[in-house]
């Protein structure tokens, strides 16, 4: 998969003369929780360690799996992790709740929320109204399932009229039981998730899928973002830069090269189907970063006025005791330039 990453004219050069000036930092150890176990979308964060960007700017983390998008900011605060990555809504709970102790975000990489609700292309749901009467599927933690009483507001659907069971089980086995069952019919989400499971083993089961993207339905909704504790906040603001420049090197690299970004992966989880991962890689560029704010304002920006929208949202429909201020959750002062970040990913 060739892919064409449109940024400032100059940018990798710059990075390489400043290398080894950089190279002479005392360097500085961080643990960083991630959203899930090693997969294809955190091919920019591995190509940044591989390839030596933190490590040209005095870095060095120690990254732990996680156990999905929305457990991350809340392990963050629990565990003392330095930097996370994962879903920019928890993050809006967790800063409601521990207003001094939340994380930040700082590098939010889906401009566009990732969630969908997998149905049966052969069903009869249509739109988000058709869901009332419906029973739908999903992890507990799932940020689709998290973020449905937004979903719900936005598209008018009663929430008490859609049944909702959690299931323990991974992403294709849940949606085998709906395409398999009378009485479930939808399936909570990634996009770029389910259809990943969907091709693992070569037996892809995609063209039986339709989704309801929240990023069509819900619009003002970010998904995830890099985050720091407010510990490193306060003591080393110039190794929070010195990350999320080495972060976006990763990024330009795994756009413009990303097989690469997939053997990253698979030196960590060589158990990975990697046409599948590839697959899930694929889907986040065209679904999670592709948001017409990347070609205005970059990727890892986000628009103040919309997330404004999003925190609004959030804290009216998960019932939060607090609305959170937009510096509360996202400060935009350690992006690296705009000529130097991604503006659009196409094919």
């Amino acid at each position: 998969m060739k892919r064409r990453v449109l940024l400032a004219t100059g940018v990798i050069g710059a990075a390489m003369i400043a290398a080894p000036a950089l190279a002479q930092k005392r360097t500085k150890r961080f643990r960083m929780v991630l959203n899930t176990s090693f997969s294809g979308p955190q091919s920019f964060l591995l190509l940044a360690q591989d390839r030596g960007y933190l490590a040209e700017e005095g870095i060095e983390i120690e990254f732990t799996q996680g156990g999905g998008a929305y457990t991350a900011a809340p392990r963050m605060f629990a565990a003392d992790f330095d930097f996370g990555y994962g879903d920019i809504n928890s993050l809006i709970e967790v800063a409601a709740e521990h207003p001094q102790k939340a994380p930040v975000g700082i590098f939010a990489l889906f401009n566009a929320s990732p969630s969908t609700i997998a149905l049966n292309a052969a069903g009869p749901i249509r739109s988000p109204k058709d869901l009332e009467g419906k029973t739908l599927l999903g992890h507990s933690s799932d940020v689709a399932l998290k973020t449905f009483p937004a979903f719900c507001k936005v598209n008018g659907v009663d929430a008490s009229k859609v049944t909702i069971r959690t299931f323990g089980g991974g992403m294709r086995a849940q949606v085998e039981t709906m395409l398999g069952s009378e009485n479930v019919h939808g399936v909570f989400g990634y996009v770029s998730t389910i259809a990943s499971a969907m091709a693992e083993g070569g037996k892809d089961l995609n063209n039986r899928l339709r989704h309801l993207r929240f990023s069509e339905h819900v619009p003002d909704l970010y998904g995830s973002t890099l985050m720091v504790s407010r510990k490193v906040l306060k003591e080393n603001r110039e190794a929070i830069a010195s990350v999320v420049r080495a972060f976006n090197r990763g990024l330009v690299a795994a756009v413009q090269t990303p097989e690469a970004g997939i053997d990253a992966v698979m030196r960590r989880a060589p158990w990975n189907d990697r046409p599948a991962e590839m697959l899930r890689l694929k889907t986040t560029y065209e679904i999670e970063m592709a948001h017409p704010d990347g070609k205005r304002i970059g990727i890892g920006a986000i628009d103040p006025a919309r997330m404004t929208r999003a925190i609004a949202l959030i804290t009216e429909t998960n019932r939060l005791k607090r609305r959170p201020a937009l510096d509360e959750i996202f400060m935009p002062d350690f992006l690296p330039p705009l000529a130097e970040r991604v503006h659009s990913i196409s094919s």
